[in-house]
């Protein structure tokens, strides 16, 4: 595809030498991608004694929930209220406790109230596999790390597009030598899944430049990039019970479904409903209700078709990235991609390994070979 020979040579270099140096770790980054795709569903069936309930035809109020889980676990911190997953799932409580590090899940029966458990993600596989794919263990410059690799990745994908030969690049004969078997395979691997690869590595790399990526999106289209859940003034007195509020939430947005509910932080806060649309692309829907907690009243809402366009751009980064905007098809498309990782990397690897080899060492496959290669 570029016919300068000295910019391809450069570049081939740079794709050479980033791809041996930075490839294992990029390949790596990929499979624990490939590993949380399913996240939510295998916690949920590594604790399905807990997670999962028979259900009957009556459910008890969110607010008898939330009072048997505060009088058995009162020191818990409770950041919001899962209710999506179906109607034989119990719903949970995600929390923090003050004498232990990490999240802890509490789950509750919502036909019979009572809290059949809790799960601790601290010490769960598909915990480390998702801290090892945002910050390789290593907080926040690991997540810097983590971004640049997705840039590096970009370059992979663009530098191997632009090294292709001229022609001929999806014939195969039998007198190929395995080099040129091998070079074929990745080329064709990274040609199909290249727009695809762009897309991942593109989304992944926002996370560890959220505030440059703001800029740039704010830059090229109308309105703000993020916008933040709305303050009242220093409110005092009990909450709303949690149904008034899921209730005002409801009758707002009808063709909604709720599937979160999120605690107010302080005495500044309010509780913000997310709601899940028909054709929704985030797993958990992207419309927000807000709701006072003492007076039940509406603040604000926050709906999909009402936010502006640099703001769509950045809630885009979290559905195309895990590979949830079209439901299981995408999330398995993403799974497939992200696993021809590995195999560019190794058989780009071993065609390394293979040419040093027949350059040290002639041989009657090099002489066969070398053809096929532009």
């Amino acid at each position: 595809m570029l016919h300068n020979s000295i910019l391809r040579k450069i570049i081939y270099l740079l794709h050479l030498y980033i791809g041996i140096i930075l490839g294992l770790l990029i390949t790596l980054i990929c499979l624990s991608g490939t590993a949380i795709v399913y996240k939510p569903e295998l916690e949920k069936l590594s604790v399905k004694d807990i997670a999962f309930v028979k259900p009957t035809s009556k459910t008890v109020p969110l607010q008898t929930l939330l009072e048997n889980v505060r009088l058995e676990y009162p020191q818990a911190k409770i950041n919001n209220l899962v209710l999506y997953g179906g109607k034989n799932c119990a719903y949970s409580f995600r929390t923090t406790f003050p004498d232990e590090k990490g999240r802890i899940q509490i789950y509750v029966n919502p036909y019979t109230g009572k809290v059949t458990g809790i799960d601790r993600y601290r010490y769960k596989i598909f915990q480390w596999l998702y801290d090892f794919h945002v910050n390789l263990l290593w907080k926040k410059n690991g997540a810097m790390i983590v971004s640049l690799s997705g840039f590096f990745l970009i370059f992979l994908t663009v530098s191997g597009f632009l090294l292709l030969p001229k022609h001929h690049i999806f014939s195969f004969h039998r007198r190929m030598g395995l080099r040129a078997r091998l070079f074929k395979s990745h080329s064709i691997i990274g040609i199909c899944t290249s727009i695809f690869l762009l897309a991942i590595a593109f989304t992944g790399s926002y996370f560890g430049f959220k505030k440059e990526y703001q800029s740039f999106f704010e830059s090229i289209s109308a309105g703000k990039a993020i916008v933040p859940a709305p303050k009242v003034d220093k409110y005092t007195g009990n909450w709303v019970p949690l149904d008034s509020v899921l209730a005002t939430a409801q009758e707002k947005f009808k063709d909604g479904t709720p599937t979160m509910i999120f605690f107010p932080k302080d005495d500044t806060s309010v509780f913000s409903v997310r709601m899940h649309q028909k054709w929704d692309f985030e797993r958990t829907g992207s419309n927000h209700i807000y709701i006072h907690p003492t007076t039940g009243k509406i603040i604000a809402t926050n709906l999909w078709k009402d936010k502006p366009a640099a703001e769509k751009l950045v809630r885009s980064m979290y559905f195309i990235h895990f590979g949830t905007f079209l439901g299981h098809f995408s999330r398995i498309l993403w799974i497939l991609i992200s696993l021809t990782v590995p195999f560019l990397y190794f058989t780009g690897f071993y065609i390394w390994v293979i040419r040093n080899r027949q350059q040290h060492y002639p041989s009657r496959e090099h002489k066969s070979s070398k053809s096929h290669f532009a």
